[in-house]
């Protein structure tokens, strides 16, 4: 009995130089904190509120009068809370509380008042983004709303820059149907949200293509967002009766059908690949047999595409 006890609760040369190395470590670790606490950091001190409490410290005023008086400031409340309410205003005219509906900061509105009232002009829808302060979220909401008028004026100091200034002429043409196919670049900028730069691109991607085949296919144009494409998709409409070069489908290369056809990347592709398998198409109705193409699909798309 007496060696087992020594068996097992004897300890070695190693480790009891071992235990002696575990407690000097678990007692470095207990008095540690007490020679390296983190010192606390000073608390923040609200300045405007300590020189209210020093100025009214000798006005002898009873404690429910002092905290009758102290105003608590939210300042995580956001600086402009008032909702948005979208509609088609100049940017030249419109005044500081039309601004204000549109959603635009008050300090953002301040410089644009400043800007105008120093004789700046808004010459093009996109010259928003150029205010110093303006945010791209509003400058992308407010844009398919802006609507310049040229407009004659002299500039008088002592006139309130947030009233409303009359324009004496208007050249802007209200927003009218036009064909996709034919719209020159003067038809184009009458639309809300589409300037000079635009428009030219528009009429160049349409002549690249070959005419567009569907409205949706002017929304790939490079630089129309989806807010700009929603205001002016009322206004387009698709001349069945344009002249548009029709394609082979035998011979068309994928990225023609995705082009000028108006078809998906993967539509285009599937056609492609259906072609190479089985051989050339012998009817346009053999373009049902692609699981892709639905029935409304296919009836858009055959006016474009021919067998030979």
């Amino acid at each position: 009995m007496k060696r087992i006890i020594k068996d097992y609760f004897t300890f070695g040369k190693k480790e009891r130089v071992a235990v002696i190395i575990l407690l000097l470590l678990m007692a470095a670790f207990i008095v540690a904190p007490y020679f390296y606490a983190v010192k606390p950091r000073p608390p923040l001190v609200n300045k405007a509120l300590q020189n209210f409490l020093a100025h009214n410290k000798n006005a002898d005023e009873p404690r429910d009068s002092l905290e009758r008086n102290t105003v608590f400031v939210n300042t995580s409340a956001p600086e402009n809370s008032v909702p948005r309410k979208l509609f088609y205003f100049d940017p030249n005219i419109v005044s500081g509380e039309g601004w204000k509906q549109l959603g635009v900061s008050d300090k953002t509105i301040k410089t644009i008042l400043n800007y105008r009232n120093k004789g700046g002009k808004f010459r093009a829808a996109e010259d928003i983004r150029k205010i110093w302060g303006f945010k791209k979220a509003d400058a992308d909401a407010l844009l398919p709303f802006v609507q310049i008028t040229e407009t004659v004026t002299t500039f008088n100091p002592k006139i309130n820059p947030t009233q409303n200034f009359k324009p004496q002429t208007s050249n802007k043409k209200q927003p009218i149907q036009i064909d996709i196919n034919a719209a020159t670049a003067e038809e184009w900028q009458s639309l809300p949200g589409i300037g000079e730069v635009l428009a030219n691109r528009i009429i160049r991607f349409r002549e690249k293509i070959g005419g567009f085949t569907s409205t949706e296919q002017v929304h790939k144009t490079y630089g129309i967002s989806d807010s700009v494409f929603t205001v002016i998709s009322p206004y387009l409409k698709n001349n069945v009766t344009t002249n548009i070069p029709k394609l082979n489908v035998n011979k068309a290369s994928a990225y023609d059908l995705k082009m000028k056809v108006g078809i998906t990347d993967a539509i285009a592709r599937s056609i492609v690949v259906y072609r190479q398998q089985y051989g050339p198409f012998k009817s346009i109705d053999e373009l049902k047999k692609i699981v892709f193409i639905t029935d409304s699909l296919f009836a858009r798309i055959t006016p474009n595409l021919f067998i030979e």
